[in-house]
């Protein structure tokens, strides 16, 4: 098989915990963009300082309802559902999953 600067084999990249809720597994494009599949647990307790993102994003979600707040709305995502998120801060978004299912998601990250 051809190697590809386009194909990137899920089977090259493990999944790693980034944290004890969030498992990645992340691939570096050569043209700037890292692609991941992710697994986001349910949190028992949202934090009292919450983190917001100003990174950008394209997400497809794959199973299980993921809620991403803005400054001035809510948006409610589930299986089959894509989002795209522009960086920079007027974009800034806090990620929450929904009930009690861990969300699988695949998506793109840029500055």
């Amino acid at each position: 098989m051809t190697d590809s600067p386009y194909l990137f084999r899920a089977a090259d990249h493990p999944l790693v915990a980034a944290n004890d809720r969030l498992k990645v597994r992340e691939a570096q494009s050569p043209f700037g963009i890292a692609l991941r599949y992710q697994e986001r647990a349910p949190d028992p307790s949202p934090p009292a300082e919450p983190h917001w993102c100003e990174t950008g994003h394209s997400i497809f979600i794959l199973s299980g309802r993921i809620e991403y707040r803005f400054d001035d709305h809510t948006v409610e995502a589930g299986p089959g559902d894509m989002l795209h998120i522009p960086a920079g801060r007027a974009h800034r978004h806090i990620p929450r999953v929904i009930g009690s299912e861990t969300v699988r998601y695949v998506l793109t990250e840029f500055e």
